[in-house]
């Protein structure tokens, strides 16, 4: 990431987002928190922080790359299919690696994670290839509205 190259005004916007996002994430875990008082658990402990945390830092990631605040401009030639095949590749591998820790530690019955492996490593695979695809999108919708 060459955060180096951002200016004053992209530095902002991206300071102004991550506030947005930070106080979105606050907001949504104290309604769970408070709904989970009043007796209503729309998905266990874990998994609903995991949820909201995921959704918060997906939102954020999205607006900062709209808002052209991600990264500064690159000298070098882009390869978005490049990129997005190693996005999907590493985020398989990290998947993997997660249901294999969670297998050995003995964290939860290995049943349970067998039932739920598939999903796992499809839905971590499937978010890294949106998030590329998304940024490639965003990133030419931009060029060509700048005239590149």
């Amino acid at each position: 990431m060459n955060k180096k190259g951002l200016d004053e005004m992209q530095i902002q916007r991206r300071n102004n987002i991550g506030n947005q996002a930070f106080l979105m994430l606050l907001y949504l875990l104290l309604i769970d928190a408070g709904l989970y008082g009043y007796g209503f658990r729309w998905v266990s402990y874990p998994a609903n922080i995991m949820i909201i945390l995921t959704v918060c830092a997906g939102i954020y990631a999205i607006r900062l790359i709209k808002a052209s605040a991600y990264v500064g401009p690159s000298t070098k030639k882009e390869r978005p299919v490049l990129t997005i095949l190693m996005t999907g590749l590493i985020s398989v591998l990290v998947a993997m690696g997660i249901i294999i820790l969670l297998k050995n530690t003995g964290f939860s019955d290995v049943g349970q994670i067998n039932d739920i492996s598939a999903q796992i490593l499809f839905s971590a695979g499937f978010a890294g290839i949106a998030i590329a695809v998304i940024t490639v999108v965003i990133n030419r919708m931009q060029n060509k509205d700048d005239g590149e």
